[in-house]
């Protein structure tokens, strides 16, 4: 529709205020704001009366208790002590200590997170430092309050309050019993001070006469040139050398523990076999609650050790736990140490449980099994467990090297309490002296050292070239029970292999071929008995492949199974 030719631009009517106006009046006229109108901000509700409430009060927690003293000789009862309480009222909401009240039931184990823990060993004690001396209400009393220059000035009747303090007389005053002057102080102070000043002149002459000595003689050249020229002995046998520090003790395993069975006569947990020497001295240790480090080669018994601690802490009613950083390495200890307490003599001994993020198995048990995380997420919430616990043993323990998780093992080792003895299993640890070093240097307490000196088992490496048919024999020996490189093997496995057509293109097998290559391993390793056997795959794919067809092989089913990990 076409617009008309007299139409008038019209605005809307004035319904509504101006907002430029009214932005003026709020910056001009700021009294009109809503927060001075005191008429509607300012209400009072009249409380009511509840005379009720008067009935209802909560008991103070008790400050004291009574100790009876007996007669040692005939047990009867001389008298009552009152003795004050530590930690009274004290609870897991705002104490860290040991003898805080306990939690609810339901967090007994796992603890809260609005739970304190529990003071760390590695921390300082705050009450030794603290310094029991009586008050003197004279002396010790704060007279400027803060924010003041100064305080209230008195006369010398100790209540008039005065401007300006009171000029106090300097004359010799022979009531006084400190004015009174020694003569023969001064006279021994005076000559002390003369001989600190001839000291530093007698110094630099004899610092001068050793210069003199140094530019003119060359002592040091004759100790730090060897006199014969030195020779590696590369035939004898390496000895650890017992670098022992301030919080590290390393222990000489090289010789034997004759007085074993007489140092302990009744073993918390007995064996079958005899101990090896590094195993004596780790459980010599532990019967001391003496922290151990144990770095011993792989199959080596490390876990002798820690079975060790385990009966040692449920003979003497406490609790354990065993720290592994992966869940599948915990369901397998798990396992081990139900068959290891199975026997009708250690029914103390079945009391073992699970904790992961996936089982919980048994949680009130006397040895509990779980991931590194696990034990960190109970110390951090406060978990009552850790008032029993007599043993922490950390298996791995150098996952601590690791970047992504190492820090879960430094904080589980700095939030331990001081009561608790940590046993470190480790067969990868380099630097195990500086480790144990650090750690007796946080606890305060030294930590002791177990290492082998050899692999009891020795191993033998072999080179397996085989693809069955008339190649399933051919198992080479390349490094011996002596560690020592095998050429004639090497060069005998290297000619087994047939060369490739292209020797740019690898080599590879489908799958009825590696088929017929597992059939033909397990095949020569039970004609000479040398089943079982466990087969390390890098690939989830791969490892259910070779379980497939090992599964279809009527060999590798007669008298046993696969277990896929």
């Amino acid at each position: 529709m076409p617009k008309p030719k007299n139409a008038f631009h019209m605005e809307p009517p004035p319904i509504l205020p101006d907002i430029e106006e009214q932005l003026r009046e709020y910056i001009v006229c700021t009294e009109k704001l809503p927060i001075h109108e005191y008429e509607r901000n300012q209400e009072f509700w009249p409380r009511k009366r509840d005379i009720t409430s008067l009935f209802e009060f909560t008991d103070s927690p008790l400050c004291s208790t009574l100790r009876i003293n007996r007669d040692p000789s005939t047990g009867k009862i001389l008298d009552f002590i009152e003795v004050p309480i530590k930690g009274a009222g004290a609870n897991a909401r705002n104490s860290m200590s040991l003898s805080r009240a306990p939690g609810p039931p339901t967090e007994t184990v796992r603890g809260s997170n609005s739970n304190f823990p529990f003071w760390p060993g590695s921390f300082p004690d705050p009450l030794a430092d603290l310094s029991l001396k009586e008050e003197d209400l004279t002396s010790e009393l704060l007279t400027v309050a803060p924010g003041l220059d100064r305080g209230l000035y008195f006369k010398s009747d100790g209540v008039t309050v005065t401007d300006e303090p009171e000029i106090i007389d300097s004359s010799f005053n022979t009531q006084n019993p400190d004015a009174i002057v020694n003569i023969i102080d001064l006279v021994n102070q005076e000559k002390t001070m003369l001989d600190i000043w001839q000291t530093p002149t007698n110094a630099l002459k004899s610092s001068t006469e050793d210069s003199y000595n140094t530019f003119t003689t060359t002592p040091e050249e004759e100790d730090v040139i060897p006199k014969e020229a030195p020779v590696l002995k590369i035939t004898q046998p390496s000895h650890i050398v017992n670098r022992d520090t301030l919080w590290a003790v390393m222990l000489d395993c090289s010789k034997p523990v004759t007085d074993f069975n007489d140092r302990i006569p009744e073993m918390a947990h007995k064996y079958k076999f005899e101990l090896d020497t590094f195993q004596k001295q780790a459980i010599l240790q532990l019967e001391k609650h003496n922290h151990v480090f144990v770095a011993a080669h792989t199959s080596a018994g490390k876990t002798v050790v820690a079975e060790y601690a385990i009966a040692l802490s449920l003979k003497h009613m406490t609790r354990t736990i065993y720290t592994s950083p992966i869940k599948a390495l915990s369901n397998q200890k798990y396992r081990d140490f139900r068959h290891t307490f199975k026997d009708k003599s250690y029914d103390r001994f079945k009391d073992v449980g699970l904790i992961t993020g996936d089982f919980q198995i048994n949680q009130t048990a006397g040895c509990l099994i779980m991931t590194t995380e696990i034990l960190r997420s109970m110390l951090f919430n406060g978990s009552d467990v850790t008032r029993d616990l007599e043993f922490v043993i950390f298996d791995e323990v150098h996952y601590i090297n690791d970047k992504e998780r190492g820090h879960v093992w430094e904080q589980v080792l700095i939030l331990l309490p001081a009561h608790v003895t940590v046993v470190l299993l480790s067969a990868t640890v380099p630097n195990t002296i500086e480790f144990a070093d650090w750690l007796g240097r946080m606890y305060q307490k030294k930590v002791y050292v177990v290492r082998t000196l050899e692999r009891p088992v020795p191993l033998q490496h072999y080179l397996y070239t085989g693809t069955g048919g008339s190649t399933k024999n051919n198992r080479f020996l390349v490094l011996n029970e002596t560690n020592m490189w095998v050429q004639d093997g090497y060069y005998k496995a290297s000619e087994s292999i047939p060369p490739p057509a292209h020797a740019a293109i690898q080599k590879k097998y489908m799958p009825q071929q590696e088929k017929t290559l597992w059939s033909a391993l397990v095949d020569h390793l039970k004609r000479n008995d040398l089943l079982p056997v466990v087969a390390f795959t890098f690939s989830r794919v791969k490892c259910d492949m070779n379980a497939k067809n090992l599964s279809q092989t009527q060999r590798s089913l007669t008298g046993g199974g696969i277990h896929l990990l």
